[in-house]
């Protein structure tokens, strides 16, 4: 079905015959972990006591987090996109958690809550992804 270029790897237990099911398996599995991720990550914070105490901070740290989105989003269809191709086990695995973890870490920043954490884990994972895709081959 797919050219032997466009194969994608396999996860564990799933036939090899079926490339196309793999990128399918890999690529819902982004989208769902990042739902999950954003929807956790809203539940766990409360902007009303932030943005009533100083409101100029508040709307300052939405820009922010508005601008990491954009970089979230970009970084999560760039994987989406990647996923269309042969990867790794591993460089997947590193790709799926790290898009996860940006989707969390720009909803935890939009919700004013756990900031400078949320700062970190948005850091680590966008590091984290350069170099999977720097050390992917």
């Amino acid at each position: 079905m797919f050219p032997t270029a466009l194969r994608t790897a396999l996860p564990a237990g799933l036939p090899a015959a079926t490339p196309a099911a793999a990128a399918l398996l890999l690529r819902g599995g982004l989208i769902a972990g990042c739902a999950t991720a954003i929807g956790i990550a809203a539940w766990m914070g409360d902007p009303g006591a932030c943005l009533q105490a100083d409101p100029a901070l508040g709307r300052l740290l939405r820009g922010m987090a508005m601008i990491k989105g954009l970089m979230a989003l970009a970084a999560v269809s760039v994987v989406l996109w990647r996923f269309g191709w042969r990867v790794s086990r591993g460089a997947a695995t590193t790709y799926l958690i790290a898009c996860w973890a940006l989707a969390a870490a720009t909803t935890l920043i939009w919700q004013l809550s756990y900031i400078l954490p949320a700062a970190l884990l948005f850091h680590v994972a966008a590091i984290s992804m350069l170099w999977a895709g720097w050390r992917e081959r």
